[in-house]
């Protein structure tokens, strides 16, 4: 064998026995690397939120639209009483006040105590005979008593809907009335003539529904805009004239049937308790879990 064969065996042996050695110290030197695994989304749930509990007050001005009702009044005519009903009775629209206090139970039970102050005009008219009209005027001053639960639904943000009922009493306070008869044909019922009634003052039983929403101002104070329908139930109006008196006639002469009111409101509410506002939290953000991390060397 020549002497350049031998060279070429030589270096052929040492990189055969080279080459795991270099393997070896390839991997050594770049370390394990780890398979990503797949990425698990992991929920983190928000803490819950206190919804506060405990006393608060509230204020509320409202419009009341006109609306009409139906009455009833006494004649005395030659000393026989008879009875007469009214075409129309209107009670004019006007502005209301009410002020109340409240404890809040939960989230979405509150309830509440108001007391209300409303005064209308009011105007009656009915058409006797052919020949003969009756128009009445008088003013109605009220005080409302009402006992008051709502049911705060879903809130939106700051905006929380609810609906609610009351049940309570009215102190209704007729003004004196003034009784205008005016006769087309004097020659049948005379001429026309005008007369006071002294009002009468009854307390009335009255029931109402309302709807609408709230909107948080601050931590503690809530704007609200609602819409309220009430029945004031019917009572006596007025009593005799002084005619009347004198020829015998006692007790009342005019009764109404009661008020269906329609009105608007918005208020301001204030609960000691703190917020029960953000009742509902963002939904939370998956956060993913990968696993351990590669180490290079």
């Amino acid at each position: 064998m020549t002497s350049n064969k031998r060279i070429l065996m030589a270096a052929l042996s040492g990189a055969f026995m080279a080459g795991p050695m270099a393997s070896a110290a390839f991997a050594a030197d770049y370390g394990p690397v780890y398979a990503q695994p797949e990425a698990v989304p992991v929920i983190v749930e928000p803490a819950p939120v206190a919804v506060a509990s405990g006393w608060y007050l509230r204020g509320d001005v409202g419009h009341s639209f006109n609306s009409e009702t139906d009455g009833h009044y006494r004649v005395l005519d030659s000393g026989i009483i008879t009875e007469r009903d009214y075409d129309t009775i209107e009670l004019r629209g006007n502005t209301d006040f009410s002020v109340g206090a409240g404890y809040r139970f939960n989230r979405y039970l509150r309830a509440d105590a108001t007391l209300g102050f409303w005064k209308r005009d009011v105007y009656g008219s009915t058409e006797f005979s052919d020949v003969l009209f009756f128009d009445d005027t008088s003013k109605i001053t009220a005080w409302e008593m009402m006992a008051n639960a709502y049911v705060d639904l879903v809130t939106f943000g700051k905006i929380t809907p609810y609906i609610g009922g009351g049940l309570g009493f009215t102190r209704v306070k007729y003004g004196t009335l003034k009784n205008r008869a005016f006769c087309y044909d004097p020659s049948i019922c005379g001429n026309s003539y005008e007369a006071d009634h002294g009002g009468l003052t009854s307390t009335r039983f009255t029931w109402a529904l309302m709807a609408g929403a709230s909107v948080d101002i601050t931590r503690n104070t809530k704007l609200d805009f609602g819409y309220r329908y009430s029945h004031v139930r019917g009572g006596k109006a007025f009593g005799w004239d002084a005619f009347d008196q004198a020829a015998g006639a006692t007790g009342p002469q005019g009764y109404d049937d009661g008020f269906s009111v329609h009105q608007v409101r918005v208020g301001l509410r204030y609960e000691f308790g703190g917020p029960q506002s953000a009742v509902y939290q963002p939904e939370p953000l998956p956060v993913y879990d990968q696993g351990p991390a590669p180490v290079y060397k």
